[in-house]
């Protein structure tokens, strides 16, 4: 998980802490470990950590009735993901990991238990150290790693996002400490997917220049996703938030393209999604003091706004860039969420599913984004251009996908062919626009007019029969 470098350190009250150490080079092979995969395809699903919600069972039981009310679990997203917060900052008398009695005064087992007669799964949270990422060090799992896996399963867990969490770390580290885990969840017996994050360290490209796939059943290919098409920020550093460990949703895609290819049974995780959330939102759930109230506040006036300003240590263009409420255009947010899919990536909402809207439920849910995330072929997206504007992506029953992608701030022209995006020649083709939900018939040739800034045609093509 997450925003270890960036928001966490703010959230924790701590310094931000400046990286600067190098990973080893050296290599270790991970100990041979094949199991059969928990599930062929990327989970779906909800975390709480981005919508800076307080978890509760209250919380969690709301959230789940919402998922089942508004169509998400029909569509696809079954997993309740509990991020930090969920652990007493102590484990018990046994050294056992427990729930917060206060916030889970039914315990974790019930939760689980709710989630499962309601037709959903439980994630929860961990880390080897938990040094800068939101729980007590005293809950970190290096050295209990059987004891917590046993724990897992016993109350019912589905799945465990286990993060770094470290600001040094080497590789060869991270595939022991990793790999523990691994097996202590293998030997519980139960199905539990298990999702890493090797960014949350002091090397923040060890998603990309690494294979996981035979540590973990996902891997994070890169930092903590923010809601911008790119990392725009023009200050480091806000108010302790560190904004050179951020990516925009572009950036993000650009690193899951050159990280490790998905496959059955294994995903690249550029991040949960932040389609229904602004900027504003964002931070003001997770910045505590100054830098929270500065974004939170609904109005501010020029004087207010030039002191805030002067005293985070920004411009005012940078601060009414944070309070934006609304930093990913529609256009952006569809493209969000077709290169995703075209990554087969874990589809994992971050926002407050009990009060989205409907155009962004109509987002999430839709059938034929869905369709191609979850395709059981699970093919990795190919770029036909080097620049990455269109990829493709073969499909199951013999059609392909493909994005036409405009990463540009001006309306832009795309072609291709059915041949180019790899399907055999044939007098005629179906393309099904999923977006505009239009089907035509073309002799192959495709062409996306003037698509917008930053936008995406997302397209399904087919040969005739």
């Amino acid at each position: 998980m997450r925003r270890a470098r960036a928001i966490r350190l703010a959230v924790l009250g701590a310094g931000v802490v400046a990286v600067a150490a190098a990973v080893t080079g050296s290599m270790v092979r991970p100990p041979v470990f094949e199991p059969a995969p928990v599930r062929a395809t990327a989970p779906m699903g909800w975390n709480s950590w981005d919508s800076g919600i307080t978890l509760t069972e209250q919380s969690v039981r709301e959230t789940i009735d919402a998922m089942v009310s508004d169509g998400m679990r029909d569509a696809g997203y079954r997993y309740v993901d509990l991020d930090a917060g969920w652990a007493a900052p102590q484990r018990d008398s046994s050294g056992d990991l427990v729930a917060d009695p206060v916030r889970f005064p039914h315990g974790m087992a019930a939760v689980a238990a709710y989630a499962h007669e309601h037709g959903m799964s439980l994630g929860l949270y961990s880390s080897p150290f938990n040094e800068i990422c939101g729980q007590s060090p005293a809950t970190a799992s290096r050295g209990h790693e059987l004891q917590d896996a046993r724990r897992f399963a016993g109350w019912g867990v589905d799945l465990l996002k286990y993060d770094w969490c470290r600001t040094d770390a080497n590789h060869d580290e991270q595939v022991r400490d990793f790999a523990r885990m691994r097996d202590a969840l293998r030997s519980t017996g139960r199905g539990i997917v298990y999702m890493i994050n090797p960014n949350s360290s002091a090397d923040a490209r060890a998603g990309v220049d690494y294979d996981w796939s035979a540590v973990a059943d996902s891997a994070r290919s890169s930092d903590d996703l923010i809601p911008m098409w790119r990392n725009i920020f023009p200050e480091p550093d806000i108010g302790g938030f560190d904004t050179t460990s951020v990516r925009g949703v572009a950036d993000e895609a650009d690193a899951a393209l050159r990280a490790r290819p998905s496959r059955p049974g294994y995903w690249p995780d550029p991040d949960m999604l932040v389609v229904g959330q602004s900027m504003s939102q964002f931070l003001g759930a997770h910045l505590d003091g100054l830098p929270g109230t500065a974004v939170r506040r609904s109005a501010l006036s020029a004087d207010e706004t030039a002191y805030l300003a002067r005293r985070l240590g920004i411009s005012p263009e940078t601060l009414a860039l944070l309070r934006n409420p609304r930093t990913l255009s529609p256009a952006e947010e569809q493209a969000h969420l077709s290169l995703w899919a075209m990554l087969s990536a874990p589809l994992i909402a971050g926002n407050d599913v009990r009060t989205m809207s409907d155009s962004t439920r109509a987002l999430l849910t839709d059938a034929g984004v869905i369709a191609i995330d979850q395709d059981p072929r699970v093919a990795p997206a190919v770029p036909l251009s080097r620049d990455r504007r269109i990829l493709t992506k073969p499909l199951s029953d013999g059609s392909v996908a493909v994005t036409l992608l405009n990463p540009g701030d001006q309306p832009l022209t795309l072609t291709t062919s059915a041949t180019e995006a790899g399907l055999a020649q044939a007098q005629s083709y179906t393309v099904h626009d999923i977006w505009a939900a239009t089907t035509t018939v073309t002799d192959g040739r495709i062409v996306a007019p003037d698509i917008p800034a930053h936008g995406v045609v997302l397209l399904r093509i087919t040969p005739a029969a």
